[in-house]
């Protein structure tokens, strides 16, 4: 199962190098495809660069306001076009939403796959693979960021269903990927590898809204004990305290844009 090697830099401002193609996943994010639709010959690479620009614009101002303040009108200011411009790009708040979310799921799979890319041990590195999602993203990323990414991503599941869970597609195929060698090495049971790393997604994604929205009543677990939860579900045999090493392995460190 081949895989590609990470490039580029980090974050939803980044050029294209930071939208690194991964194992099974488009180069680009679908946003492209649907600003080029709604362009004209010669102004599609003009279209392209604006809906970057009102991208990055609609980031910067989701680490500095609360999330009922992100207006078109406050995103086309910080852009530096008229509201007209960037309807002429998105259809709404949510179709921008939804492009930010893609951005930022591709850049956060390539962070994933490089986080764990030296180790040799499948179980190992699918381990190290949600210890850095888990844990240490979190701790490099904005928190006024992760909030209303968490908050926007929740909302547009609502407005959105099939773009948002497209938009997830690269961290789950990366995440696939792991999942298949651990099978293959016989460290997990055998199965369909996408569903398993569906699973993962949805544990992830559950652990996220508690942490940053505080939906659950419940008691949040310790990362290692999610984790820990994680393989057993997935048939693994891990030892008592196997969980405990994960995130001892040196390796750089980046900013996450999840």
């Amino acid at each position: 199962m081949a895989k590609a090697s990470p490039a580029g830099s980090p974050g939803p401002e980044g050029t294209d190098e930071s939208l690194a193609r991964v194992w099974g996943a488009p180069s680009q994010p679908d946003w492209h495809a649907r600003v080029l639709g709604r362009s004209l010959g010669s102004a599609s690479d003009k279209a392209v660069r604006q809906a970057r620009d009102l991208i990055n614009a609609a980031a910067r101002l989701m680490r500095r306001l609360d999330a009922e303040e992100l207006t078109m009108q406050n995103i086309a200011a910080e852009a530096g076009v008229s509201v007209r411009v960037l309807y002429r790009h998105f259809e709404g708040k949510d179709d921008l939403l939804v492009a930010l979310i893609e951005e930022s799921q591709i850049v956060f799979a390539r962070l994933i796959e490089k986080a764990a890319a030296d180790i040799a041990d499948p179980l190992e590195r699918l381990g190290e693979a949600l210890f850095f999602a888990t844990t240490e993203a979190g701790q490099h990323t904005d928190q006024n960021f992760s909030r209303a990414m968490a908050r926007f991503t929740v909302q547009t599941s609502v407005t959105s269903p099939d773009q948002v869970s497209a938009a997830h597609r690269p961290v789950i195929l990366v995440l696939a990927g792991m999942v298949h060698d651990a099978m293959e090495s016989g460290q997990i049971e055998v199965g369909d590898s996408e569903v398993a790393a569906s699973n993962l997604w949805d544990v992830y994604e559950a652990h996220q809204r508690n942490l940053h929205l505080g939906h659950s009543l419940s008691p949040r677990p310790a990362s290692g004990e999610l984790i820990r939860f994680c393989l057993l579900g997935l048939g693994s045999h891990i030892p008592p305290g196997w969980e405990k090493n994960l995130g001892r392995h040196p390796r750089g460190r980046e900013t996450a844009a999840s």
